[in-house]
């Protein structure tokens, strides 16, 4: 399948180079360094799956460019990226942007992957490019295939920390959205699911 476009804002210049090196192997982004830009990228091309935009720039702030995109792209996922952890700022863009993640930086790889990586099978399944099994399958990033495959191992939660090298945070994360995934409530069921489905 032809990689997802990605349109990335961000008036900071080392954080929108960092970024797009974490997100060019899942996705072909396009950066821009203002909001005006970014609208002036989206009237000539709708085609975006997903845009992760930073709140704080000048002229026109995050919450308010996802506003704008909400109506001329409503399918576009948005994504939310602040430098402060600001409740009221994630309040608004919720409620302005209809924001899909809101991430705060300094935001790792591992979290801004996984974010844009559902961002992009949203669109798809909002926009009828994959069916609904296929979907269910391609949810699933690699590294949540590799703590499915673990758990149907029977590794806990330190176990595929240790495994993996990844905090035990972050394993509990991926079971969390893998359990989203595949609609279920428990290890076991995630498992048996998985396997009934031919995903492990």
């Amino acid at each position: 399948m032809i990689k997802a476009k990605v349109l990335l804002v961000d008036d900071d210049g080392i954080a929108l180079l960092v970024h797009n090196k974490m997100l060019e192997k899942h996705a072909q982004v396009v950066t821009a360094t203002n909001a005006n830009e970014a609208l002036e990228i989206i009237k000539k091309d709708k085609s975006f799956a997903v845009i992760v935009s930073d709140q704080y720039m000048p002229e026109m702030n995050g919450a308010e460019l996802l506003q704008h995109v909400t109506t001329m792209a409503p399918n576009m996922v948005r994504i939310m990226i602040t430098g402060f952890a600001d409740l009221a700022v994630a309040m608004q863009a919720v409620n302005l942007g209809n924001v899909f993640r809101f991430l705060v930086k300094p935001c790792c790889k591992e979290d801004l992957v996984l974010a844009v990586v559902d961002g992009i099978n949203k669109y798809r399944q909002d926009t009828g490019q994959i069916p609904p099994k296929t979907m269910l399958t391609e949810q699933l990033t690699e590294r949540e295939r590799e703590v499915l495959r673990l758990l149907g191992d029977g590794f806990t939660s330190g176990e595929i920390s240790l495994a993996m090298g990844i905090t035990i945070g972050t394993v509990k994360t991926h079971v969390h959205h893998i359990f989203g995934k595949l609609e279920v409530n428990n290890r076991i069921k995630a498992v048996a699911k998985a396997k009934s489905m031919g995903i492990i």
